[in-house]
């Protein structure tokens, strides 16, 4: 087809037939393509579901998402309907898997909460302290962590390398074993890099090689960064797949190890909790600096944990001083609340009204968490291992900036819905504008906030790109009621009580889990006559 066939000066008049003809062409050559990005995406979901993963891949959406994008603004298309097509396109393939076409909805009861639940302990803080237990070899038990996917790929893993781990309705359990040995061992981390890290940091105590396999997230980590500091400490990781940055790989160890390093100023704020956690293995110790401040202050949930168990931790510049040792570790560690999880909990009276009581201790270094909630009208009160968590009621277009804290971003966008008019400080991820376009929101995003107007009626389904989103999206249902969403099991992972918790709210008593019927002794038959 010629390009005069598109001149748009007005000496092209095309007769209607031709017009038609011309435009039907296009629309079957752009079904033809979407009927074949389809069965792309459905054979995807399909090997994903083969692996028990959910069907949609939130790292690949993204991406995707992030080239359609480019290639609409390349072609000067209006970015927030090319941003719809998108949802729309994706929606075909969900459609045609012959599972749930309309998602999964999430309507709560529209009453006042007069709940009470056991809230959620620190993902984590949990973690670590399963790490530390297994590296000392000693009894511990960890009673109402979360028995999530995370959590337990960690007790895989270190039951890989020797640990004597094993969990029950009540959480972990550790039993006295030798220590860990990973030399020649082939450890499954998940699909979490903290596991990932805690196991890597733990073994470079020892000489010899190990290799590490994970799921589609560790798959992508580029570890060779982690050769910018791993050779002062005597180790390197090798990738084992040319076509993966991350998992598999190999990790060398047994060299010479320094007793001070500074990290890079990126580093993950996981791996510097597990460096810390880990150094009291290493002869001598460790002291690193050069740490951020969300870096630090995951250290320092490590460094807690150290203290606990009588490990010295001082704290220096930007950094920690970790003395070597041998640790002595409570019977049951009490472990605190998650710090991102909870105050989705903590935030529902602000949508529902009433009273909602999360069982658990509130660590105090998160005290501005509670502050943030507290100017937007919620009220908490620390109470005996508990907070009560009530709502003042929302202030005039408010200024809300507890997204600024990280995992609490779609709180912050939810509280935004909930006052129709707010200003959401921190930088908007894009993720944000995807929510609010499927509300059909008035809405001006810039580079340091996002101005919410207007919230109209929720449309199509979403996939929700992490855990916390999932949450938030709950919350937003309240103030924009009927929102579908196509991957509510990402959050089950994670969290497995909340769906239960939330579908019974406002009393928010959960059902109980259906037990394994007992088979009766055989009966014998006795003939009478």
């Amino acid at each position: 087809m010629s390009d005069k066939n598109f001149d748009e000066s007005a000496d092209w008049q095309p007769k209607p037939s031709t017009r038609f003809k011309q435009i039907s062409e296009i629309d079957s050559k752009i079904l033809g393509l979407l009927e074949k990005r389809s069965y792309l995406l459905r054979k995807e979901g399909a090997w994903r579901r083969s692996k028990q993963k959910s069907q949609i891949d939130p790292k690949l959406e993204k991406e995707l998402r992030r080239a359609w994008e480019e290639a609409g603004e390349g072609l000067g298309l209006d970015p927030r309907l090319s941003r719809q097509l998108f949802t729309l396109a994706n929606q075909f393939a969900q459609s045609s898997t012959g599972g749930d076409k309309t998602g999964y909805k999430l309507a709560p009861r529209r009453e006042p909460a007069e709940a009470e639940v056991l809230g959620p302990r620190s993902l984590r803080s949990t973690r670590l302290w399963m790490a530390m237990a297994a590296a000392s070899g000693q009894p511990c038990k960890l009673p109402d962590a979360l028995l999530n996917a995370p959590n337990k790929d960690l007790a895989k893993g270190l039951k890989q390398a020797g640990a004597a781990v094993s969990w029950d309705e009540n959480g972990f359990i550790f039993g006295s074993a030798d220590p860990l040995e990973f030399e020649n061992a082939m450890l499954f981390a998940g699909d979490d890099p903290l596991n990932f890290y805690l196991l890597l940091f733990m073994a470079l105590g020892g000489m010899g090689r190990c290799k590490f396999t994970g799921q589609a997230t560790l798959q992508l980590l580029e570890v060779q960064k982690l050769n910018r500091f791993l050779p002062q400490l005597g180790a390197r990781v090798v990738p084992m797949n040319p076509n993966n940055p991350g998992l598999p790989c190999r990790l060398e160890s047994g060299g010479v190890m320094e007793e001070e390093i500074e990290l890079p100023k990126d580093v993950d704020p996981d791996l510097v909790a597990a460096l810390v956690l880990s150094a009291w293995t290493y002869p001598g110790g460790l002291t690193l600096s050069g740490l951020s401040e969300h870096a630090m202050e995951a250290g320092e949930q490590a460094a807690v944990v150290l203290e606990a168990c009588g490990i010295e931790v001082s704290r220096i510049k930007k950094g920690f001083a970790i003395s070597d040792g041998i640790p002595e570790l409570p019977e049951a560690p009490v472990l605190p609340l998650d710090t991102v999880l909870t105050p989705y909990l903590l935030a529902i009276p602000a949508f529902s009204g009433g009273e909602v009581l999360v069982k658990g201790s509130w660590p105090e270094s998160a005290q501005g968490v509670l502050d943030d909630l507290s100017a937007l009208g919620v009220q908490v009160e620390i109470q005996d291992n508990a907070l009560k968590a009530s709502s003042t009621g929302m202030p005039a277009y408010p200024r809300i900036t507890i997204g600024e804290r990280a995992g609490l971003y779609p709180l912050a966008l939810a509280l935004g819905v909930r006052a129709r008019k707010a200003v959401i400080e921190g930088k908007p991820p894009q993720d944000a504008s995807d929510v609010l376009d499927h509300m059909n929101a008035t809405y001006e995003a810039g580079e340091e906030s996002i101005s919410i107007s207007n919230v109209g009626e929720w449309e199509g389904t979403f996939g929700s790109p992490a855990p916390e989103w999932s949450l938030g999206l709950a919350l937003a249902a309240w103030t924009c009621p009927a929102i579908m969403l196509s991957n509510h099991s990402e959050l089950t992972a994670w969290w497995p009580q909340f769906w239960n918790f939330y579908n019974t709210l406002p009393t928010g008593i959960m059902k109980p889990k259906p037990k394994k019927e007992v088979k009766d002794v055989k009966r014998r038959r006795i003939r009478i006559g």
